[in-house]
């Protein structure tokens, strides 16, 4: 069974350029070119990267930027360098806050195949996670459509993938994806990233706020998260709810 055929079109949106975000781009951008090259639609594929961030000094020691990002946009600096890899890239400069930040413009018909959503959460704290799944929760809602929301997170030595699926109804899933193991336990998503405070002037700790962090453990999420992006568009396989990771190559999952 072949994702092209199921499909009308597919929404890849990154939110978040930095620390991880900003070494998944070039692996989602050949993905994206790859499965661009297997359609005659040029529209097939839309990829989108959104981050309202400034690339500073302190961001080349360990994210993927060089000296000359400094001052310039995260996505759009990304943009610049990948755009080779796949040319409809584009940057979102701009902070996601509603549903309809993530929306193209060139949604297909209601009488045509569904539009396959990815979100895919590059966020360095709870709140941004929390905003995410609510919209991938309303575009799976308001646009009848399947969203698979991949977040991830770490600290310095440590971290997880994090990958919930929206309008998947089971007796549709075993057609179209091979069907995912039940857990005992479901994870509540809101439980596991509590948020600190509803005060917004307060600024919700991130990853930073926990000690720096490295390259080497922001290019595994990286690659991790790529690897469930791959099981769903090309092996059409629902990843693990969790996989847990750490710096030393070791990592914990269930299959």
């Amino acid at each position: 069974m072949d994702i092209l055929n199921q499909f009308s079109k597919i929404v890849i949106a990154q939110v978040g350029c930095g620390g991880t975000g900003s070494w998944l781009v070039p692996f989602v951008s050949k993905l994206a070119n790859n499965i661009k090259l297997r359609t005659v639609s040029d529209d097939f594929i839309n990829y989108t990267i959104f981050d309202d961030d400034i690339v500073e000094q302190r961001n080349i020691l360990r994210q993927n930027f060089s000296s000359w990002d400094i001052g310039k946009n995260k996505a759009l600096a990304l943009v610049s360098k990948n755009v080779f890899e796949f040319q409809d890239i584009v940057a979102g400069i701009k902070r996601v806050k509603k549903y309809v930040d993530i929306l193209p413009d060139n949604l297909p018909a209601v009488d045509q195949l569904p539009t396959l959503f990815i979100i895919l959460g590059c966020c360095d704290n709870n709140k941004a996670r929390q905003d995410l799944f609510k919209i991938s929760k309303l575009i799976s809602k308001k646009i009848k459509s399947s969203v698979v929301y991949i977040d991830s997170g770490n600290l310095l030595y440590n971290g997880q993938i994090i990958t919930k699926t929206f309008n998947f109804p089971e007796d549709n899933q075993q057609d179209l994806f091979k069907k995912k193991k039940k857990r005992k336990d479901k994870i509540n998503f809101k439980k596991m990233f509590p948020i600190e405070s509803d005060n917004s002037n307060i600024p919700q700790q991130s990853c930073a706020f926990f000690g720096d962090q490295s390259q080497a453990i922001n290019i595994m999420a990286a690659t991790l998260m790529f690897i469930n992006l791959q099981k769903v568009l090309i092996s059409l396989e629902l990843p693990p709810e969790v996989i847990t990771f750490n710096s030393s190559g070791y990592s914990t999952f269930e299959l």
